[in-house]
């Protein structure tokens, strides 16, 4: 988005490689190597990033600062492009890329059992993923989730068991 917006400057490369995984920490090669720019590219502006609270350094490594304003701003903004896309898409009409026979489409409907729940089958593989992580990324995963959050969200709505370095992280129903 922000290199459609912006330009192809460096700036927005590495906004876009943050935005990409905004709850992971990087280093510079990391940074510079992701967002496709010279490390010497952003030894230039990474400062200033940080110093506009963009990014935090913290453990020899960098992270987005979810908790920035100007960051919760740049997402808001990222979605309401991302809704302006789509239904510019929808709009101009989306080409079929394939011509389905009526007999074909009932054919592979009559394959799907009439009482499948897919809503409720959806939810349930999402609450019952469970996913290792270590403290500081659960740490990082919860911030993440409660600074975007729709719904009002507390630490109680992840649960967390602790195997000495790894948590199992999942979102509580």
């Amino acid at each position: 988005m922000f290199e459609e917006l912006f330009g192809n400057c460096p700036q927005s490369k590495v906004l876009d490689f943050f935005f990409s995984a905004p709850v992971d920490e990087y280093t510079k090669q990391q940074i510079a190597v992701g967002s496709g720019i010279s490390r010497v590219t952003l030894d230039k502006f990474i400062s200033k990033f940080i110093e506009n609270e963009i990014i935090l350094y913290q453990n020899s490594r960098y992270i987005l600062n979810t908790k920035s304003e100007f960051i919760r701003k740049l997402h808001i903004a990222q979605e309401e492009f991302i809704k302006f896309h789509f239904n510019k898409q929808l709009e101009e009409g989306i080409e079929e890329s394939e011509d389905v026979s009526d007999e074909e489409l009932q054919e592979f409907l009559d394959t799907i059992p009439d009482e499948l729940d897919f809503d409720g089958l959806e939810r349930e593989i999402g609450f019952k993923e469970k996913i290792l992580v270590n403290k500081r990324e659960y740490e990082n995963l919860k911030d993440y989730f409660l600074s975007f959050s729709n719904k009002e969200m507390g630490p109680a709505d992840f649960s967390a068991t602790d195997n000495k370095k790894w948590y199992m992280m999942e979102m509580m129903e």
